[in-house]
């Protein structure tokens, strides 16, 4: 029997919930704020690249619709300017989308957090959000310098030699952006990934820095796999320093869909491309080798974990597993269930419940997926009563705060402190939310089932 709201006995139970994000984006600006991070002997390629990607049209647009006056709420764009934005984002198809997710998507782009910490925190206040894992990919336009491995690919081939530079750039601008509240931020830094050793040498900065964890890309054809032995030095640094492997949704090798179609076909597999890591690392034997690493693997659904565990058991029991098993010390999901967790972003009221039988409240984490459309924000407290009102508030506690503070190294005291100023209360939770029949909200974030949406 579910314990009733305010019916217990034990202090602590009633205490509001820290709620942490583990998915949120920043997009700091390149001419304003990353510039000046630049070596002075790189910033005419900077001011190069920088103007390319003026070139895409994104900052025309944003113009066309702030103008003189600021920001105009009431300005929608059309279909020929939803799709010019749309290709600038890195949004994939556009044509077979909404326009109404377009220009939400548009409107988000504008949030002022993506590139002002205070700004952020407000928000975050608003909210009831007591802290965030941040990631780069604000979809307004604005890249990591040189890049072609971020969340959002940018730029020419030309700026390849120059990857790891622009993820230096773009990572100290971060370790100063978190500073301003560390105990609310655990950024996530970005890894030059065509240069192993390099990469290596990032994490230690990144680790000294106070940022908590790297962007892990999805495996690609463009970089050796994840089991690799070119690897072991970026595993056994993460696995010292305690920085978490974060493998954000949408990485990976992207078939180039086209025709009647291509968006579904596309949103078929953009979850699946990020989860291939998981069996990567764990049949590659990387978790055996480093039992101490965590990954996560953030916007995601969480059903699909008990069946990619089962099925990679049977390949190990199988008569033909004789060489998995030669190389593992125990069955793939042990591996699953003590190095890797899901950043079930927008988080469904089914799943939270599945994630009760199926025992996996110890490895799912809440993320509210801040500014983008499709997630939460801004109306993240009525998602958390919508998916969370008739679950054990100690499962609660572990989904969208306890879990997160323990893989990111966060300061749970501290949290507690900010969250019983703006934290939602367990009696505010266990309110239901009945979604409006008119209203417009994020587009995963108040599913009803399985393949069911309002």
């Amino acid at each position: 029997m579910q314990p009733q709201p305010g019916s217990g006995t034990n202090a602590a139970a009633e205490e509001p919930y820290i709620v942490v994000s583990t998915d949120s984006h920043v997009g700091p600006s390149l001419k304003n704020q990353l510039r000046q991070y630049c070596e002075p002997k790189y910033l005419d390629e900077f001011d190069e690249f920088a103007a390319e990607m003026e070139k895409h049209g994104m900052f025309s647009l944003r113009s066309s619709k702030a103008g003189d006056k600021g920001h105009d709420e009431n300005w929608s764009l059309d279909q020929s300017q939803a799709e010019e934005f749309a290709k600038t984002a890195g949004i994939r198809n556009p044509e077979q989308m909404d326009l109404g997710f377009l220009n939400r998507s548009y409107e988000h782009s504008f949030v002022p957090g993506l590139q002002d910490p205070a700004a952020r925190l407000a928000d975050m206040d608003e909210q009831g959000v007591a802290a965030s894992v941040i990631y780069h990919g604000g979809l307004n336009g604005e890249s990591i310098p040189f890049s072609t491995t971020g969340l959002i690919s940018w730029g020419d081939s030309k700026y390849d030699r120059l990857e790891d530079l622009g993820v230096r750039i773009y990572n100290r601008w971060l370790a100063d952006f978190v500073s301003t509240a560390p105990e609310r931020s655990a950024g996530i830094a970005h890894i030059p990934i065509s240069d192993p050793a390099a990469c290596v040498r990032e994490v230690k900065w990144a680790a000294e820095a106070g940022l908590k964890g790297i962007n892990l890309p999805a495996p690609r054809n463009d970089f050796p796999m994840l089991n690799d032995p070119v690897w072991e030095p970026l595993w056994s640094i993460c696995e010292e320093t305690g920085m978490s492997l974060n493998t954000h949704g949408g990485g990976g090798e992207h078939y180039p869909y086209e025709g009647e179609g291509a968006q579904a076909m596309y949103m078929m597999e953009t979850l699946f491309r990020t989860r291939r890591g998981v069996w990567v690392m764990i049949l590659g034997g990387v978790f055996e080798r480093h039992p101490k690493l965590k990954m996560v693997l953030t916007e995601q659904w969480m059903d699909w974990a008990p069946g990619v565990m089962n099925d990679m058991d049977g390949l190990y029991h199988s008569r033909t597993g004789e060489w998995v098993r030669a190389a593992l010390s125990m069955p793939p999901s042990e591996y699953f269930k003590r190095n890797c967790y899901i950043g079930a972003s927008f988080m469904s009221n089914w799943e939270a419940k599945l994630g009760v039988d199926e025992g996996l409240t110890d490895k799912v984490m809440w993320g509210d997926d801040y500014p983008h459309a499709e997630g939460t924000w801004p109306d993240t407290r009525e998602a958390i009563r919508f998916t969370f009102n008739d679950i054990d508030p100690k499962h609660v506690r572990k989904y969208i705060g306890g879990n997160a503070i323990d893989v990111y190294g966060l300061d749970r005291a501290k949290l507690a402190e900010i969250a019983a100023k703006i934290g939602p209360t367990v009696d505010e939770v266990a309110t239901p939310y009945t979604v409006p029949e008119d209203a417009v909200m994020g587009l995963y974030a108040f599913r009803t089932g399985p393949g069911r949406f309002i």
